[in-house]
């Protein structure tokens, strides 16, 4: 179900003009009266302002709402923004967000995010520095489209600045925080100023939260025979940090802030379950077909176990009769369980230190300076295979250092004009040290999956070559990745009071980048395909044939790497990139009362180029040029009375060369896809009904085609399984091999993407003696979305519907509460990402989030 019409115009005419009646309408509320609703503070342009006066689409979740929400992370927080999405996939490594549905996921160590992330103004580069717990937060700060004028780098889709609470010699507070719940969980956080001097605070923080996984590992005895079970195992939590601040305000013209943090992650991360297993072709069955997937050579081999999640309902025994013991029945993918041989770890250190000094000039011009040094240091050690079958493992050793320095001047000219000009600078050395390793049954699974090479095999081997093994266990690849990045910008605006009622704003800013990657990689095997004609024509005794073409399988393990990526020998990579651009922005901004703002916008921008770190098949370029992006926006933001504020965007953004990436089974392709489309609309409104009665939320509209993307990847579970060609099918050109063939996604929906969302939330307070009784319900609703960038139908998700519910008491003469609360309490099973199994024929699996959660939260507060 759409809403009135999905075209940008159409909406606009809709919903927009009938608020700026309303507007006109509606009489100012009294200044001399205490306001109902609470004045938000965010630095979106980069200077303190109202919320309500920043011509932007941005949603500021105060420290207070993060509390009274519950919310630990930013999984959570997505639940209260319009047109977030933050997903998860192998590792907590490889985290990603979206904003408005354009994202970029962090699987492929060479690309970086067209969300802009930072903390306390610093940049972050790497996405997963920001998954950590959101302790002692001011605000989390969400703009939504383009921000490449004030933000710039990065910032295609939108920006995410999360600003935590400050040293205060005038305020000296504390607090503690203690939870306990279900799974295990265990939550301590605690914070508050030290006052030094009349003029300089300290400020400390630390937090430490542990909780068991939801995912179960099961494994099968063929000898007892028996069913093992490891509960709780997967996606578990193990997180702890603390942050040290020191500040100094001279109370006339100086001030500094100076901020030291350090985080810990070392987590079981993450259960990919199988939602479609690969036994047979099940769709295809159904029309007399008999086609064996991947996992019907598996369920042979009585060492293995498989979670048969397709067979559930499905007549099988029919067709094939009984399914070996090994096969675990009527499981579904909701049940959370799944079987691997190797647990995964994922390991991440955050650390930094940031220097933020603010200097009043004599001519009441402000200068800014924030200087800082960060690291992000991951080990990742996944079974690739997601199997209890020794296929392949894989780790990842990678680091990211980074040191970046913005000079910035602001002032104010005329009645109400102001403006603010300024350069960035940007440096960052990213290491990245992988190797994959084929297990002790990738020999065997080999033979039983590829019957050519095995037939090939067995005929030399006859013919008394002394040929090696195709793909013996032990076989490896290295991928040594360094890069090197540069980037510099300059860049102003000004907000120009045209009259009373009317604002101009300009702004333009010049990035320019280099990006220098290097990257060695080494393998068992160190040819390419063998010449299997050559081969024979030596048997057959053809003249003019030496024994030499049988050196690669009678010298060189490994020779049937050729036929997967992961083990394929790569020609080395030594690339050096530059780009620059010009983005910018223009709005003009229209207030018909105090408290109301009408406001339309045009807006740019830019994210440059890179190199494909994964091992990628060796036709796909090893570069992706700069991904760019144009956005017009009209917007409402208002105070309707004294008790309800509303704020209203309308939008279409356009992107191209937009920097796709896909998962080909193998490893993660980054590619300019060409051009997508966006657009929708978004309503946010906080409704003060009675004294001790909020109501708040959100509904936003997100449509998103690709407008030209013709080498996506193919369908790979719906094409077995219904043994049908995926109908963008496009013919292998030179160099590819048939299962290398790209297909025609232009008109498909991007993925990560529902449609309609909305959330609306209720507060309730009850006065008892000297306290109150609080009681919040919070429901989040999704439409269907993909969850693959392959646009596969199989990986299409339902529709979501989250229930969060919290019941507390807050005893005012102890400035203390305690709270009960739960989350997802309707316990839904519900996935966000989906991929094809690696080393696989016809599997699915996906990644599960948190089903329902319980505990108990004690706060106290010393002010």
């Amino acid at each position: 179900m759409k809403p009135v019409g999905t075209n940008i115009l159409n909406l606009g005419r809709a919903i927009a003009l009938p608020l700026v009646g309303l507007a006109l309408a509606t009489p100012a509320v009294a200044q001399d009266d205490e306001p109902l609703l609470e004045e938000i503070v965010v630095v979106a342009q980069k200077r303190e302002q109202n919320i309500m006066d920043v011509p932007v689409a941005i949603t500021a979740v105060t420290g207070a709402q993060i509390e009274a929400s519950g919310i630990k992370d930013v999984f959570d927080l997505q639940q209260n923004v319009p047109g977030l999405i933050v997903g998860r996939s192998q590792t907590a490594t490889t985290s990603n967000f979206a904003i408005r549905g354009i994202g970029s996921t962090s699987n492929n160590f060479g690309v970086e995010s067209s969300v802009g992330l930072y903390v306390d103004g610093v940049y972050r580069s790497r996405q997963s520095s920001m998954i950590n717990e959101l302790i002692d937060v001011y605000a989390a700060e969400v703009l939504r489209g383009p921000q490449g004028t004030l933000f710039g780098k990065n910032t295609a889709s939108g920006a995410i600045n999360i600003r935590t609470v400050a040293p205060d010699p005038d305020t000296p507070n504390a607090f503690v925080e203690l939870t306990a719940g279900d799974l295990g969980l265990q939550r301590l956080s605690a914070g508050g100023n030290i006052r030094l001097s009349d003029n300089a605070a300290m400020r400390a923080t630390v937090f430490s939260s542990q909780r068991d996984g939801y995912v179960d590992n099961y494994t099968y005895d063929f000898g007892a025979p028996f069913i093992g079970v490891e509960k709780d195992v997967f996606n578990d939590r193990n997180r702890w940090g603390a942050r040290v601040q020191l500040a100094y305000d001279n109370d006339d013209d100086f001030n500094l802030r100076l901020i030291l943090d350090y985080a810990e992650i070392d987590e079981v991360c993450c259960a990919g379950i199988s939602r479609v297993d690969a036994l047979f072709a099940q769709d295809a069955l159904t029309r007399g077909i008999v086609a064996f997937g991947s996992d019907a050579a598996r369920s042979l081999d009585p060492s293995q176990t498989l979670v048969g999640t397709t067979f559930t309902t499905f007549p099988y025994e029919a067709y094939l009769g009984p399914l070996p013991p090994t096969v675990i029945q009527g499981v579904r993918f909701e049940d959370y369980v799944t079987a691997q041989d190797i647990l995964p770890s994922s390991q991440n250190e955050d650390q930094g230190m940031s220097l933020e000094m603010n200097k009043t000039l004599d001519n009441g011009v402000t200068l800014t300076s924030v200087s800082a040094f960060r690291s992000f240091d991951t080990y990742d050690f996944i079974d690739v295979d997601f199997t209890d079958t020794a296929l392949a493992d894989r780790y990842n050793d990678a680091s990211q250092h980074s040191f970046s320095q913005e000079l910035r001047f602001a002032g104010e000219f005329g009645a109400s004009s102001n403006w603010v000009a300024g350069a960035y600078y940007f440096q960052q050395t990213v290491k990245s040290n992988t190797r994959t390793t084929g297990g002790s049954d990738f020999p065997a699974y080999v033979f039983a999956v590829e019957p050519e090479l095995t037939a090939f095999y067995t005929t030399l081997a006859g013919a008394g070559v002394p040929v090696t093994l195709p793909a013996p266990a032990g076989m490896y690849a290295d991928d040594i990745v360094n890069q090197e990045h540069d980037g510099y910008a300059v860049f102003g605006q000004i907000d120009w009071a045209l009259s009373e009622n009317f604002i101009a704003t300009l702004g333009a800013r010049y990035t320019d980048e280099t990006k220098k990657i290097d990257t060695v990689y080494t393998q068992t095997h160190n040819a390419g395909e063998p010449n299997f004609a050559a081969i024979v024509g030596y048997l057959l005794g053809v003249p003019g044939i030496g024994p030499e073409v049988l050196i690669p399988v009678t010298a060189d393990a490994g020779w049937g790497a050729y036929q997967y990526a992961p083990f394929s020998p790569r020609d080395n990579v030594n690339e050096k990139l530059e780009d620059d651009q010009v983005t910018g922005t223009a709005k003009l901004t229209w207030y018909p009362t105090d408290g109301q703002m009408v406001y339309a916008s045009y807006s740019t921008g830019f994210k440059s180029g890179g190199t494909n770190a994964d091992r990628i098949w060796d036709y796909l370029s090893q570069t992706f040029d700069a991904e760019t992006s144009t956005s017009m926006e009209i917007g409402y933001k208002g105070d309707i009375g004294e008790r309800m504020r509303l704020s209203v965007a309308l939008y279409q953004t356009d992107y191209d060369d937009f920097q796709a990436q896909s998962f080909t089974g193998t490893g993660f392709y980054l590619q300019n896809a060409g051009k997508i489309e966006t657009q929708g609309a978004e309503v946010e409104f906080l409704w003060q009904v009675l004294d001790n009665t909020t109501l708040s939320g959100f509904y936003a509209l997100s449509e998103g085609d690709y407008e030209s993307f013709e080498e996506g990847v193919c369908w790979d579970a719906w094409s077995f399984h219904t043994q049908m060609d995926d109908p963008g099918l496009i013919p292998p050109g030179e160099g590819q091999q048939a299962d290398e063939m790209p297909c025609n996604r232009t008109g498909g929906k991007i993925s990560a993407n529902p449609e309609d969302r909305y959330m609306v939330g209720l507060t309730q307070t009850f006065p008892v003696g000297a306290g109150e009784i609080f009681f919040r319900a919070e429901y989040n609703w999704a439409s269907e979305f993909f969850t693959d960038g392959d646009l596969d139908p199989l990986t299409e998700a339902d529709e979501i519907g989250l229930l969060n519910l919290r019941l507390g008491m807050n005893f005012d003469r102890a400035n203390a509460s305690v709270t009960l609360w739960g989350r997802n309490v309707t316990d839904e099973r519900y996935y966000t990402t989906s991929f094809d199994a690696p080393l696989q024929l016809g599997r699915m699996n996906s990644y599960p989030n948190e089903p329902s959660t319980y505990g108990i939260t004690f706060n106290k507060k010393w002010e």
